[in-house]
């Protein structure tokens, strides 16, 4: 009787060890395409970019699109400035939020993915020798394919629009993070800040101005700051209100 109960409470055991095991390989299968913006399993395409380059700052940020134009960013420092740099001016801080892109430019991402296998393909040409720009990646992966490929920089013109997409867009979320640090710390400082998104903007160098929207409308509603920085704050917001270029 014993001896049956003792084998009845193996059997379930190693029942167990074998539900903990398929629900470990089934995270770690999955990793980060299992979460999208909102954390939740994502059932559709996803795509995924990352850049690394430790000369800049930051130097690493990567992205997870969902089709529907939802995603998250996150982006890691490199190293400090030096110790007389003001601290407000090149403040180092990883950022980790969502982000939810305009139609127009979701359209283009995954159009592309899919005209280009899914990034199943060979970016770059060994054979092309070009100075370092940094190491990037893009990634597909849904119901209809996947694939990845890893370049420095790319002959395709299809890649490297999408690629300057990407940077075009973190280049306006980390302007953000700036904006909100001088907004705190350095008022007159906002003024040439935006005066520089201004002109990245017009120029194409950066996309999706709605994404921070908030810390702008801050900016444009706070008494304390220059007049002509409000105002560049409220152009900007116009700018935010209205579909990304593709220029």
């Amino acid at each position: 009787m014993i001896a049956d109960e003792l084998k009845l409470a193996g059997r379930r055991f190693g029942l167990l060890l074998a539900l903990v095991a398929a629900v470990s390989i089934g995270i770690c299968s999955t990793g980060v395409w299992a979460q999208s913006a909102g954390g939740a399993q994502s059932a559709g395409a996803q795509v995924g970019f990352s850049y690394e380059n430790r000369q800049l700052q930051p130097a690493r940020y990567n992205f997870l699109i969902d089709e529907n134009g939802a995603g998250q960013y996150h982006s890691e420092p490199g190293d400090p400035p030096p110790a007389d740099t003001p601290s407000y001016q090149n403040l180092a801080e990883a950022q980790d939020r969502p982000v939810q892109l305009s139609r127009p430019v979701v359209e283009h991402i995954f159009s592309t993915a899919r005209a280009q296998k899914f990034f199943a393909i060979k970016c770059e040409d060994e054979k092309d020798k070009v100075a370092f720009q940094g190491t990037k990646q893009l990634s597909y992966r849904g119901p209809d394919g996947s694939g990845s490929c890893t370049y420095n920089w790319s002959k395709s013109a299809a890649i490297e629009k999408l690629t300057t997409i990407f940077e075009s867009i973190a280049f306006t979320l980390e302007e953000g993070r700036r904006l909100e640090v001088e907004h705190k710390h350095d008022r007159l400082a906002l003024d040439a800040e935006l005066g520089e998104l201004t002109t990245a903007v017009k120029e194409g160098r950066a996309l999706e101005v709605q994404s921070i929207q908030p810390v702008l409308q801050e900016i444009a509603e706070d008494d304390l700051v220059l007049e002509r920085a409000r105002m560049r704050a409220k152009k900007l917001l116009d700018v935010g209100n209205t579909t990304a270029s593709l220029r």
